[in-house]
């Protein structure tokens, strides 16, 4: 069970999180490459980063109805629109109908349709159109007297009264399949051949998901206290600070053109910020992930923490086979290799310092030392 969108969602995170340690001489701070930077001069004091303490979300345990859920949802998406035999047209029906819309006596533009399938209840007509066929019978006639919205985009419409004559054909409904072992099989699942080993196939992915979520959860504390540790001094002139800004400034930037509207337009709706109050949130997370990544950078000198190339292939072969690539060079190409080797040390880091953490779990009374943890195992 290989979904796209962890791809995203892991890629994301690790454009963020980039970090390398540091190593040889030629300092160059314009460089967003941590080898370059000299880290002992942006991290002044990095406190006692082996006894940290944090606070994280205890684990989540996936039950038989949690997978049931999941198995409904994929289903969901292979249903199939019939006929039903139903007569009067209720709410949540699909209504499959004729309509004209009329306005001082003449047919406008865009407002006639045959054999269009309609949701009662989905909002996709104007007020009044959907209410006012509820209660009303399959090959019926209806005239609705409805009145456009003020602020309708289509000028000529807005605050118009008009009438649409509907022609009621026939309620449909969506069948959504059992699972059958035959379902399974078309899945193409390696070693999933019918609905137990789906059901224990979806339960195995289900926890590798909450188990990876809280382990995210864990090395954004331990990094966030490992901050809090450190002192630093000025990091906005680094390369790497302008590079996590280009990187944020460039998702947002994505985010608005798979909307169609301009980076102010997102900002303004989706962060609900002015321009300027973004670039300086901007600037903070910029700083904040340079720091994460400087005093990872430091800990890795002072306990000379290192990835190898072998473990940097086998984690890449991991990688691949989770994000649903067929090699592991197919997801080497879809990367930037460097970066991503630099990602796996900063985590090689984080995970380091979890081991001799004390991690008390929200939501129980457990707290553990030395690694170790009493709830949520």
């Amino acid at each position: 069970m290989k979904k796209s969108n962890r791809l995203i969602t892991g890629m994301s995170v690790f454009v963020l999180s980039l970090s390398t340690v540091l190593a040889g001489c030629g300092y160059d701070d314009t460089s967003k490459d941590m080898t370059k930077i000299n880290v002992d001069k942006y991290v002044t004091s990095i406190g006692d980063y082996k006894n940290l303490s944090i606070e994280a979300p205890a684990g989540d345990t996936i039950t038989d109805s949690d997978v049931s859920d999941y198995i409904d949802y994929v289903l969901s998406g292979q249903a199939e629109t019939v006929k039903s035999d139903k007569s009067v047209v209720e709410s949540g029906d699909i209504v499959n109908i004729d309509y004209e819309g009329i306005k001082d006596g003449v047919a406008f533009e865009g407002g006639t349709a045959q054999g269009y399938d309609l949701t009662i209840g989905s909002g996709t007509f104007i007020p009044g159109f959907e209410d006012g066929l509820i209660g009303h019978k399959v090959g019926e006639e209806v005239a609705l007297d409805i009145t456009f919205p003020e602020n309708y985009g289509a000028a000529e419409l807005a605050g118009a009264a008009v009438v649409f004559n509907v022609k009621i054909n026939y309620i449909s409904e969506s069948r959504t399949p059992e699972l059958t072992d035959e379902i399974v099989q078309g899945y193409g699942l390696e070693n999933v051949t019918n609905i137990e080993e789906y059901r224990n196939y979806v339960n195995e992915n289900l926890q590798m998901a909450a188990d990876n979520n809280q382990l995210a959860g864990k090395r954004d504390a331990i990094q966030n206290a490992l901050i809090e540790q450190c002192t630093f001094g000025d990091v906005t002139g680094l390369g790497l600070y302008q590079f996590y800004m280009d990187q944020i400034k460039a998702q947002t930037q994505q985010l608005a053109n798979n909307y169609g509207v301009t980076l102010e337009e997102v900002v303004s709706v989706t962060y609900g910020v002015s321009m300027e109050e973004y670039e300086a949130n901007v600037a903070d997370q910029a700083a904040q992930l340079t720091k994460g990544a400087l005093a990872c950078a430091k800990v890795a000198k002072e306990e000379k923490i290192s990835l190898s190339d072998e473990e940097f292939e086998q984690q890449i072969a991991t990688d691949a086979s989770d994000y649903g690539y067929e090699t592991a060079d197919e997801f080497k190409a879809a990367i930037n290799a460097e970066d991503y080797r630099n990602y796996l040390l900063q985590m090689k880091v984080v995970d380091k310092l979890l081991e001799t953490a004390t991690i008390t779990e929200t939501g129980s009374n457990a707290a553990s030392g030395g690694g170790s943890e009493e709830a949520g195992q």
